[in-house]
């Protein structure tokens, strides 16, 4: 991990996994790295179904990256293929099905970190009435644009998020001003390889980088190369992405 000015920190893809049944995981934000409220958590799920997870008090926001199977949230479930985006609410049970031999790779934020989460909690009964809205697919999503750059909130209060947001950004050659947030932010870069700056140093990121800009934190995103780069970004407390204020 590089920690930079203001607290902003970039942390590489090479940091190991845990095992947790068919569920590999790392964890590169959370309070023990200087987050204040989120964490941010890289799974793959191998073939079959992983332990079930519950949350006491998180809401937590899900990304497929890569992989096709299942989620189940209690007594509903929903197809995970990329780009799927699904909302946890808080004090549910969900579990993950990898429906193929390929791994299943997720990018998850919940808020707030809990201190502790039960595993192999009893699911419902699958139900057969309509499932409520849970999930988002970023191949449908309308983008927003925001200066030369675009973003699409995947997950927000449409899917009942209180706390956080989900969205993925472009961001085309060059760089922004540098900015602040009046929220936190965990950063987890999809595509393309660019540099974090901060008012004292900056630092390269590449696909797998996660990067932590904490609230009020002056920073800027800088495309180095010749195609854009996508993000993937998750916020407390949850505002438009838009927000923002240069410094």
């Amino acid at each position: 991990m590089k920690l930079l000015a203001g607290g902003c920190s970039l942390i590489p893809s090479g940091s190991e996994y845990r095992a947790e049944g068919a569920r590999r995981f790392r964890v590169p934000i959370s309070k023990d790295m200087g987050s204040r409220d989120i964490i941010q958590t890289i799974s793959l799920y191998d073939s079959g179904r992983a332990p079930s997870r519950r949350n006491p008090f998180a809401e937590e926001v899900l990304y497929v990256v890569g992989g096709f199977g299942a989620c189940r949230i209690d007594e509903f479930a929903y197809p995970l293929r990329p780009g799927t985006a699904v909302y946890i609410p808080p004090g549910a049970v969900y579990q993950i099905l990898n429906t193929r031999e390929e791994p299943l790779e997720i990018v998850s934020v919940a808020c707030p970190e809990d201190p502790i989460v039960h595993i192999d909690f009893p699911l419902p009964t699958l139900s057969r009435s309509t499932p409520p809205k849970r999930s988002a697919l970023e191949q449908i999503s309308e983008p927003t644009p925001l200066s030369k750059r675009t973003f699409k909130v995947l997950l927000d209060r449409e899917q009942g998020c209180k706390r956080v947001t989900q969205f993925i950004g472009v961001i085309p050659p060059g760089r922004a001003p540098m900015h602040h947030h009046t929220y936190e932010e965990a950063i987890y870069i999809l595509e393309g390889e660019g540099r974090l700056w901060t008012d004292e140093g900056d630092a390269k990121f590449a696909p797998g980088t996660s990067i932590y800009l904490p609230r009020g934190a002056s920073h800027s995103l800088e495309n180095e190369g010749k195609a854009n780069i996508r993000i993937l970004g998750a916020f407390h407390p949850a505002e438009p992405p838009a927000t923002r204020y240069e410094d």
